[in-house]
């Protein structure tokens, strides 16, 4: 179940940033979430799947906005994910 909440902005900030209330909402989730990640309260996956997200696009979102991460992978499975995706983005660069 989706909980849906009000959040009282400025009413020109959608006109000074571009967004639309859609965008918006989008946008604060996924630097919500990539927050909560970078805090250790929710692991990669988790973090992934509430975005709907592959874990390595998740990842270059996280990295792209220079956020770091304090918590650690809960198992050797996911670390060594976390390892490989982070080795491809480099590689890419």
């Amino acid at each position: 179940m989706v909980e849906k909440i009000t959040i009282k902005l400025p009413a020109n900030l959608l006109e000074l940033t571009g967004l639309n209330s859609k965008n918006l909402e989008e946008k604060s989730l996924l630097i919500w979430i990539l927050e909560i990640y970078a805090e250790g309260k929710i692991t990669l996956s988790k973090a992934a799947n509430l975005l709907s997200m592959k874990v390595d696009e998740f990842l270059s979102e996280f990295y792209k906005r220079h956020f770091k991460h304090s918590g650690g992978p809960e198992s050797v499975k996911e670390a060594q994910e976390e390892y490989d995706v982070v080795q491809k983005l480099i590689a890419d660069e």
